[in-house]
């Protein structure tokens, strides 16, 4: 599998031609651009003509732990908040009409939001292939923690927000298990999981729950992938996607129709498009303007 700075510069090399002043005027940022482009058209293409999804386009997107912080995140406290016009915890609320589906759990049960890169999704297939969830025991005592083991993964299932919103009306969707719902707002691909047990034993804050989350899916910037690297001190450090040794999420046998893509119909755009004339430290006075005499 070729890097994006090996896509990006074959293709640079392919549009100048061996010119060496041609290519010292294309910029590669503006290649990868393209090649990311180009590369959301493939794939959509392929999910469009009924193809399964391959596995090389997807990437780690998100992989954090999240906890209980305060009690203004149990579900039996966030419709009290009055403070506040946010719809940010809109799916995951009790107080919609009918009998809530969490009824009795409310003070036990919350939810997280974390921001994701934009995905490509197509028709009923969405981006975001797989989230996944880990959970351990917490005991505290005193100012003293110590954790139990990590589970093993649990698959989250993905539900629409009007699954969530009329859950309590159907009984074969009566779950407390946990769930992940998307959305977006003016800024970011948004991402809630809840169902979230807060207490191992009720009314009990010994024993409380940790949990960490795992989501992967076909990102429209691959540039924006990262994985976990280590955990220590609680603080998790992530590799980064990397232009010079990442592989590119593309097939392997995609790549030449990928380049030539990027190299014939943008570089004809670049050859249509004129120099502009006037320049820094040029005398401009000279240069007739529309009808001017």
């Amino acid at each position: 599998m070729a890097t994006l700075n090996e896509i990006a510069y074959n293709i640079k090399e392919l549009m100048s031609g061996g010119d060496e002043k041609l290519e010292n005027n294309i910029d590669t940022r503006q290649i990868k651009y393209w090649v990311h482009y180009h590369r959301a058209k493939i794939i959509e293409e392929k999910l469009k003509s009924r193809q399964p999804i391959d596995r090389r386009y997807i990437q780690p997107i998100a992989s954090e732990r999240i906890e209980y912080s305060d009690k203004d995140e149990l579900y039996g406290n966030q419709s009290s908040l009055s403070n506040s016009v946010e719809d940010s915890y809109g799916f995951a609320l009790n107080d919609y009409n009918g009998v809530d589906w969490n009824e009795g759990k409310q003070f036990n049960t919350f939810s997280k939001h974390l921001a994701i890169p934009s995905t490509i999704n197509v028709g009923n297939i969405d981006g975001v292939t797989d989230i996944r969830l880990r959970k351990r025991v917490k005991s505290t005592s005193g100012t003293e923690a110590t954790y139990g083991r990590w589970t093993g993964w649990k698959k989250l299932t993905i539900k629409s927000k009007d699954d969530v919103k009329f859950a309590w009306a159907n009984k074969f969707t009566k779950t407390l298990e946990p769930y992940a719902v998307l959305y977006t707002d003016l800024n970011n691909l948004n991402l809630e999981i809840s169902g979230l047990r807060y207490q191992v034993v009720e009314n009990n804050n010994t024993n409380i729950y940790d949990y960490w989350v795992d989501v992967w899916g076909i990102l429209t910037d691959p540039t924006q992938a990262k994985k976990v690297q280590s955990v220590s001190s609680g603080v998790t450090t992530y590799e980064n996607f990397s232009h010079s040794s990442s592989y590119y999420p593309i097939a392997e046998e995609d790549i030449p129709l990928l380049n030539s893509r990027v190299a014939e119909v943008e570089m004809n755009l670049v050859l249509k498009t004129p120099n502009d004339l006037v320049e820094d430290n040029v005398d401009t006075t000279k240069i007739k303007i529309g009808n001017e005499q």
